[in-house]
């Protein structure tokens, strides 16, 4: 009666650190903690804050070629991240032809700042929150300004690193990656 009772008491306890823990975060804490620091980051950012970003992506963005690896082109065995950076807890610069995106978090949750250099020379700053939640921060337009970006129609179905895409208009499974999925959401 004694032991049943003791192992109800320590069930108890490890049931509710279990639980404390997990409510906690867990094991994932920091990596929200580091999608909150960029989702924070990214929703504080004004107009004046543009000019020195629209700059640093400019001179990122000329140091892009075709042999470039553009995934981690800073950070993840590319060259070190700039100190400014690392001080907004960006662990990695992508430097694609005409986009910079600065990652909070990669991965299936995307937290990022992108920069898109549009054909008229200007720059579209869209913020991704997760792989769910993206935003045009800037330029504010209007009856526009933190709208989100549309959704993609089609129903994705995902994958580590790989996802399916499902048209609803026709009988086909076309394989996609995600970079290509994300880009069907704005």
């Amino acid at each position: 009666m004694v032991l049943r009772i003791a192992l109800a008491v320590v069930g108890t306890i490890l049931l509710a650190v279990i639980v404390w823990y997990i409510a906690t975060g867990g094991p994932f804490r920091p990596w929200v903690q580091q999608m909150r620091a960029g989702a924070a980051y990214m929703k504080s950012l004004k107009d004046s804050d543009m000019p020195p970003w629209i700059e640093r992506t400019k001179r990122l963005l000329a140091e892009w070629h075709p042999r470039l690896r553009p995934i981690g082109a800073y950070g993840l065995g590319g060259k070190p991240i700039p100190p400014d950076l690392q001080q907004l807890k960006i662990i990695r610069v992508d430097i694609l032809q005409d986009q910079v995106r600065y990652v909070w978090m990669g991965g299936m949750d995307h937290t990022e700042l992108e920069v898109d250099r549009l054909p008229d020379g200007g720059f579209r700053f869209v913020a991704h929150y997760n792989e769910y939640k993206s935003e045009v921060i800037w330029p504010k337009r209007p009856k526009q300004a933190l709208q989100p970006t549309p959704q993609a129609v089609a129903l994705l179905l995902l994958v580590p690193s790989l996802c399916y895409e499902a048209s609803p208009s026709a009988s086909w499974l076309n394989f996609i990656s995600l970079d290509d999925a994300r880009r069907t959401q704005h």
